[in-house]
């Protein structure tokens, strides 16, 4: 027998369902979910409001805020996700019954939920578990769960909702891209879940998705990102400079990981007035939200878990390179690395490093 034939536990049943109903209100609820969201996020966030739409006839409206840059994101939110609203800033927050927080916690520092509001739902998978979450009404935050929302689909599953090929697809490309296929982070119920959904999917949706346009400016920013890798022992390092989108990091860190004998990597840069960091670890290694949490500083935050994990700093007045000098060498001694390290391309020795 498979692993995901093998009946799963059901963490979702009726009196779940009615605590978050109870809790969820008339209606309309406001699902908000962090800045420059994922595929998981995007899935979760829809799967939600299919819930209460579904379920108990509340509406519901999902903003978002930052950037969606990269290509295959922008192809996700605009074909699987259009219900996703723009907004940087959010107002009237009295017209809602409960607002809910999906792929992030209040307080995390990645979202734009003021942190004086409490939201009435949460439902993530990120370590560590927020103090804030000790006043939310309901919550629901499980980081062995390889993605955000493959919980929400256990709503769904639980409610007898019937999906329609969109909604399938976006959970399914949500999984996959948050667990990079089940390869990272990901438990049986990704598993079982994932391979539920391939049997629903619209296909034709699913590619227009993962084969979206690269721009000229994605290959310049990659081929930089490249050139300015440097390898210390098992561990690499990259430091990008100026950012043309704040997620570039996660796509170089995603990248560099598959280099043969790496360990772990941390992939830096600047967008705007802030500091990102995406890690990477090996599958099967280091933790990676425990690591990120030892290398960011106060009033950075970072969060992950598993072989993943990111977070962001505020520049404010400071040099960023002295920023960035202090984060990596934080990371080499955690990581018992030494030396000046040696470029990732052949006879590039342009390589930035801000050590000192």
């Amino acid at each position: 027998m498979n692993e995901w034939t093998i009946p799963l536990p059901k963490p979702i049943d009726q009196n779940r369902l009615d605590e978050l109903h109870s809790v969820a209100g008339r209606g309309p609820v406001l699902i908000v979910t962090h800045e420059n969201p994922d595929p998981d996020a995007l899935a979760a966030g829809k799967g939600l409001a299919a819930l209460f739409e579904g379920t108990w006839g509340i509406p519901a409206r999902m903003i978002y805020s930052g950037l969606v840059a990269r290509a295959e994101n922008k192809a996700m939110l605009r074909i699987l996700t259009p219900e996703w609203e723009y907004s940087q800033e959010l107002s009237r927050l009295e017209d809602y019954s409960a607002i809910a927080l999906v792929d992030t916690q209040p307080a995390a520092g990645n979202n734009n939920l003021p942190d004086q509001v409490i939201p009435n739902i949460v439902i993530d998978h990120h370590h560590p578990l927020r103090e804030g979450l000790k006043l939310v009404r309901y919550e629901d935050v499980r980081p062995e769960v390889g993605a955000t929302v493959s919980m929400v689909y256990q709503y769904l599953e639980a409610a007898g909702i019937t999906l329609d090929p969109v909604l399938a697809t976006a959970i399914f490309y949500g999984i996959q891209t948050d667990t990079r296929g089940l390869s990272r982070g990901a438990s049986a119920i990704d598993q079982a879940i994932y391979f539920k959904m391939l049997g629903m999917i619209d296909h034709s949706l699913l590619i227009k998705v993962e084969q979206a346009g690269l721009s000229r400016d994605y290959f310049r920013a990659f081929s930089q990102g490249l050139e300015a890798a440097r390898i210390f022992g098992r561990t690499v390092l990259v430091y990008l400079g100026e950012m043309h989108r704040p997620d570039f990091v996660a796509e170089i860190a995603d990248m560099l990981i598959r280099l043969q004998d790496a360990h772990a990597v941390l992939c830096l840069g600047y967008h705007g007035s802030t500091l990102y960091l995406s890690l990477r670890t090996e599958t099967g290694g280091e933790d990676a939200g425990i690591i990120v949490q030892a290398v960011i500083f106060p009033p950075g935050k970072a969060g992950g878990h598993g072989s993943m994990a990111g977070g962001q700093v505020p520049i404010s007045d400071q040099p960023v390179d002295l920023l960035v000098s202090k984060i990596e060498r934080r990371f080499l001694d955690i990581m018992g690395e030494v030396g000046r390290g040696e470029p990732l391309l052949p006879n590039n020795e342009t390589a930035t490093l801000h050590l000192q």
